[in-house]
């Protein structure tokens, strides 16, 4: 069947957007899979900033003119907006965020990420890798000196996390480098006298105490950098009463696990004391990780039995502890296969306890991420989360949905399936007390969820110090002062990514029962979700046109 018009229209726009990131990144280019630039590292000349945004501007006016021209098919309709979506968040990242003037970490990330990305990709021909490696880290020199020139403001909380990483990137290329390529000894050794000049240059620097976004930028973070459509006061408010919903949750819940000796108390003090029992059941320091994969047997195990939700085959996932110059902000995260190699393997990265942390902060650590938590994490980021959910964008017939993705639906998906599963009776097949347990740990973690979008407005446009943002952390939503602790480092050096994961998972269950409602009696759970992952990973407007004919 031939192509229409605005398919290729789109194709081209989108196949020029690809050009774009490829010339403009190779760092880009090599987590993309196109490995033709491997061995250089991105170019941030003083000008580097005004040639993306002037490219960029021009592929937007491209969109905009399809957009205007005759109503395109669901499909085109929805390549479209999940197309200037990703222009418009490479624009915000240019003009409304200014990583490259304002953050450390946005040059420390491609100096790490650039060379270790080659160092892990072992499905790979090994002597290509260990040439492209020395090369980058060859050039490290030279981007941390654009970095010194480019960083005309120092937030402080940016910068602190900054000096908190070197350490872990200045092992990466003095260390792991060596280890991985002999010929690269030199240039890692070059790469970490660079990052010493580097954190002390931070060091001696004065930082910014302005670090909050404002109402206006962090709306439009929201909006561009993350394509969410709820706005920020709906938000505000449906966190709020989901929070109060949560709250009786929690309290029935811990009563169960308590039991008789639940006698006498109420509140938080019932739920702490509930949330004490289940934290118990924990990791020891150094099984953390080797717990966290563990627990996916039985996850994968239920989900065949459950029959809900189809699982990738073949599996190709793996579980790694976070390297330490990505440490000090997210504990677990995920990161897909290169959308240009989808047969490559995935990863589902959490961070070890440090070994530098006391006991008293290490078992507050281990308590947060206790065992049912772990099962909770896993849901999340693996099975069947974010890894099933990219896994089957992967498998999209094209290419531009299989590149381009939606924050919020991607956390939201997640955030979805792990209450699904719960629900489903997860955990349920043994001691009824451990599946009491996990339900109030699952309960938790959704208060969680709802935290991370009160506290991400709350600092960024509300003013919140740190106190109050404890007191909603540990006070109201019961989280360890480790975690705390962590999540207002990454509010800090964040702007949006932490609201999406309850404003997904809330267009996540609003969908889902604007679909039984459509469907009643005929609704089929299966057959749901296989159409909700097989649109890629888009915003909730183009799922809401292909599943209930909406108009985008």
């Amino acid at each position: 069947m031939p192509l229409s018009h605005h398919r290729i229209q789109i194709d081209a726009v989108f196949g020029d957007l690809l050009a774009h990131i490829v010339a403009s990144s190779p760092v880009a280019a090599t987590d993309l899979g196109d490995h033709r630039r491997d061995a250089e590292l991105d170019d941030w000349a003083p000008s580097e900033a005004d040639r993306r945004l002037r490219e960029l501007a021009g592929l937007r006016r491209r969109v905009d003119e399809l957009a205007g021209t005759d109503a395109p098919d669901a499909d085109e309709a929805g390549d479209l907006l999940l197309l200037g979506d990703s222009v418009d968040a490479m624009r915000f990242e240019l003009e409304g965020m200014r990583s490259h003037a304002t953050d450390p970490l946005h040059y420390l990330g491609l100096a790490t990420g650039g060379v270790y990305d080659l160092i892990r990709r072992v499905d790979l021909p090994v002597a290509p890798r260990q040439a492209a490696a020395a090369s980058r880290a060859g050039a490290v020199v030279r981007l941390l000196d654009q970095a010194r020139a480019n960083l005309t403001e120092l937030p402080e909380p940016r910068r602190d996390l900054a000096l908190l990483r070197l350490p872990g990137a200045i092992d990466l290329f003095r260390e792991v480098l060596p280890g991985f390529a002999v010929e690269a000894a030199e240039a890692g050794e070059e790469a970490a006298r660079a990052c010493e000049a580097f954190g002390a240059w931070l060091t001696d620097a004065t930082p910014s105490p302005q670090w909050r976004l404002g109402e206006q930028r962090w709306n439009d973070a929201l909006r561009l950098a993350l394509g969410v459509r709820m706005p920020a006061d709906e938000v505000w408010e449906r966190g709020q009463a989901k929070l109060a919903v949560l709250a009786e949750q929690a309290e029935a819940l811990a009563g169960a696990v308590l039991g008789g000796s639940s006698r006498g108390l109420a509140g938080p003090k019932l739920v702490r004391a509930g949330l004490e029992v289940a934290a118990a059941d924990c990791s020891q320091r150094r099984t953390l990780v080797s717990d966290a994969a563990e627990v996916l047997g039985g996850v994968k195990d239920f989900l065949c039995a459950w029959g809900e939700i189809d699982l990738p085959d073949p599996d190709t996932l793996r579980v790694e502890e976070v390297p330490d110059f990505m440490q000090g902000s997210a504990v677990a995260y995920f990161v897909p296969a290169p959308p240009l190699e989808p047969e490559a393997a995935s990863t589902y990265y959490l961070s070890p306890v440090p070994d530098d942390w006391d006991d008293e902060r290490a078992g507050s650590f281990l308590r947060e991420y206790n065992v049912h938590a772990l099962r909770c994490v896993g849901i999340h980021e693996a099975y069947p989360g974010h890894y099933v959910q990219l896994a089957s964008a992967q498998r999209h017939p094209r290419l531009l949905r299989r590149t381009l993705w939606n924050s919020a639906f991607a956390e939201g998906w997640a955030v979805y399936v792990e209450r699904r599963v719960i629900q489903a009776g997860f955990g349920g097949n043994g001691n009824l007390g451990d599946a009491d347990k996990l339900r109030l740990i699952s309960t938790k973690m959704e208060m969680r969820a709802v935290a991370n979008a009160l506290l991400d407005q709350g600092l960024h446009v509300h003013g919140w110090d740190d106190d109050q943002a404890l007191r909603l952390m540990v006070d109201t939503t019961y989280q360890e002062r480790s975690e705390a602790r962590g999540k207002l480092v990454r509010g800090k050096t964040s702007a949006g990514q932490l609201s999406t994961y309850f404003v997904g998972g809330e267009e996540m269950d609003d969908l889902r029962c604007d679909a039984e409602a459509r469907h009643g009696s005929a609704f089929d759970a299966l057959a749901f979700h296989r159409q909700v992952l097989g649109q890629g990973t888009p915003p909730f407007a183009v799922l809401r046109r292909a599943l209930l004919g909406e108009a985008s």
